[in-house]
């Protein structure tokens, strides 16, 4: 073998002087191209170098240093070959490459292509990557990609990160305070994230699992957070919470089901605890609402009701009138009407959809008003079913009367006008001023 390879460099360097000094002479430059041509499956010329020295070099002071060409037609990757080849052949060790690119100012390792990939990276060990970049500098980047294309395309990108039918796309790791990802767009969105049709996984999941609160989500201006989340599930909003419902409240194949703009579900049933709490700064409850439908309201309740005069401008409401909702003792429910006195007696039967939400076992309360001229009016008996009304001093009048029954409410037990203490919160998420890094 090393005898093969002294008379080959021997040849060749015999075969490069005759170059350099027959300049015309075709026939000696065809003896040249034959001596450096082969036709084996096995290299044409191997240097192999036993110590630290390289095996090949080229140098050029303007040209490529080394140029390899192939002009294999392939047909799939596995059937590829390159045009220049490099391999680690060593049995342990994982600091050696296969091809190293070094550059002084410009890019260490350039691939460029019409049809396919520039460069392209395989790998089949677990744990490795097909393509890995690293630096050193401060303000360097260990892989960039860039696309300089001026028109948009969905399948276009600086970097493609595809994980196959059963890997992730990417993975992220920042070792220290370092973000993991860090995206940035002069205009268009930052970030964007899509699933295909039919797949039931979120576009976006954040998982986070420190156990001291920590935000899972955070969105800061200049000032510190406007809107974050912790790993708890406590959220925290400094400006307006807008929520649109699309179109009506009406599902279109569902008559009748309610599409709320919001759905508040409490993480009890029947226990009477608090789903929704409205509190002051300093903590003061101002209203609740408990999972058994109940409302407390420190302040006041209002609505706005229209008018015949000063609310309406053509077919516009420009001004509404504020209306006060009334507060009472106790818990009760009224109803009204009319009757009519025949021979100075009345008996009125309670409408069977009021005495059905009321307590007929505790006593209600019936107001009458005459509607004509007549000795007066009074309640003589008032019975679950219905109530009498009488003349006073046993007249005989025929005569209308208005009524308003008083009566408490079927399953309330609540007491009178009770004593209690003002209810004081404390604000989950404590307010914060955190800067931009």
């Amino acid at each position: 073998m090393q005898t093969w390879k002294a008379r080959l460099a021997i040849g060749l360097t015999v075969a490069i002087a005759t170059t350099l000094g027959v300049i015309t002479n075709g026939s000696a430059r065809a003896e040249v191209v034959d001596l450096l041509s082969c036709a084996t499956k096995t290299p044409c010329l191997e240097w192999d170098n036993t110590t630290s020295g390289d095996a090949i070099k080229g140098v050029s002071s303007k040209g490529v240093g080394l140029h390899g060409q192939t002009k294999l037609r392939s047909v799939g990757k596995p059937a590829g070959t390159a045009g220049v080849l490099g391999e680690d052949l060593s049995t342990s060790g994982s600091l050696n490459s296969g091809v190293s690119g070094v550059s002084t100012n410009g890019t260490g390792v350039t691939g460029t292509s019409i049809n396919l990939n520039g460069v392209g990276g395989f790998s089949s060990a677990a744990g490795a990557g097909g393509v890995y970049g690293q630096t050193s500098a401060t303000t360097g980047l260990g892989v960039a990609g860039r696309n300089i294309s001026s028109t948009r395309s969905a399948n276009g990108a600086g970097v493609l990160a595809d994980g196959g039918p059963a890997n992730d796309a990417i993975h992220a790791f920042a070792n220290s305070a370092a973000d993991a990802v860090n995206a940035f767009s002069a205009s268009g969105t930052t970030f964007f994230a899509s699933n295909g049709s039919g797949d039931i996984a979120p576009e976006l999941l954040l998982q986070d699992s420190a156990t001291n609160g920590n935000d899972a989500i955070e969105v800061r201006n200049q000032t510190g957070d406007v809107f974050s989340v912790d790993n708890s599930g406590l959220t925290a909003i400094s400006g307006t919470l807008f929520v649109d419902a699309s179109h009506d409240n009406i599902f279109v194949n569902a008559p009748g089901e309610r599409r709320p703009t919001i759905d508040v579900f409490a993480g009890t049933t029947g226990s009477n605890s608090d789903v929704f709490d409205l509190a002051d700064d300093g903590g003061g409850l101002q209203m609740f609402v408990t999972d058994t439908g109940n409302l407390g309201v420190a302040g006041l309740l209002f609505s706005n009701g229209s008018c015949h005069l000063g609310c309406l401008v053509g077919q516009k409401q420009v001004h509404s009138v504020t209306e006060y909702a009334p507060t009472e003792t106790e818990p009760t429910i009224d109803d009204n009407g009319e009757a009519t006195l025949v021979d100075g007696v009345a008996n009125v039967a309670l409408d069977p959809k009021f005495a059905n939400v009321i307590d007929t076992s505790s006593q209600y309360l019936v107001s009458v008003t005459p509607e004509g001229d007549c000795r007066g009016l009074y309640v003589s008996n008032r019975a679950s079913s219905g109530f009498t009304v009488r003349e006073l001093q046993g007249g005989h009048a025929n005569v209308s009367f208005e009524y308003r029954i008083t009566a408490k409410r079927f399953g309330v037990h609540a007491a009178r006008l009770p004593m209690t203490a003002v209810q004081r919160t404390t604000p989950p998420h404590p307010k914060r001023a955190k800067q931009h890094p």
